[in-house]
């Protein structure tokens, strides 16, 4: 299917779909934990880049790349002109909450093209069953890759500028997280 294709027919869809090369994927749905996180995500990343001219979307936008259409969990386009937009193509920040029937998909044939974009400058894989945040920056030699797994730990970005405390994101979750 041809991303025109894809975007036409999309819309006469009941649920949303991911379209990885020229294939149709089914979005799954997500879990308590997933949607809670995701909107942690969110605003924290919001109210810390809307004042730089960033904009932070939760679920439901689509992210172009190359001839791919993509749901990440949270994007953050830097892009003056995104709003008039009915697509992210040049993201700065990619987030995926991880869950058992996704985790393969964000890591793989998700992140490989992610990759391509030379706006992305910062890719997140958040897990929903662990206290656990996996970041892959780019440099200009590739991408760096850390892990943080600490409730005191934090994120700290320098594109797109911002700071994630694990315990800001697990808000509410500690706990059952332990």
């Amino acid at each position: 299917m041809s991303l025109e294709e894809f975007l036409a027919w999309e819309q006469t869809q009941a649920q949303r779909y991911e379209l990885v090369d020229g294939e149709a994927f089914a979005m799954a749905g997500g879990s308590t934990f997933h949607a809670h996180i995701g909107v942690n995500l969110a605003a924290t990343l919001r109210e810390q880049l809307r004042p730089r001219g960033c904009f932070t979307f939760h679920e439901g936008m689509k992210v172009r790349v190359g001839g791919d259409v993509l749901y990440p969990d949270v994007v953050v386009s830097c892009d003056p002109q995104q709003l008039e937009r009915p697509l992210v193509e040049r993201p700065a920040l990619v987030v995926e909450v991880l869950s058992p029937s996704t985790e393969s998909f964000d890591r793989g044939r998700k992140w490989a093209p992610y990759q391509q974009l030379a706006s992305l400058q910062a890719y997140l894989l958040v897990s929903q069953d662990a206290l656990s945040i996996e970041v892959f920056v780019r440099a200009p030699q590739g991408w760096h890759y850390r892990r943080e797994a600490e409730a005191a730990a934090v994120v700290e970005l320098v594109a797109p500028p911002c700071r994630l405390a694990l315990g800001d994101v697990y808000d509410g979750l500690l706990e059952r997280l332990g």
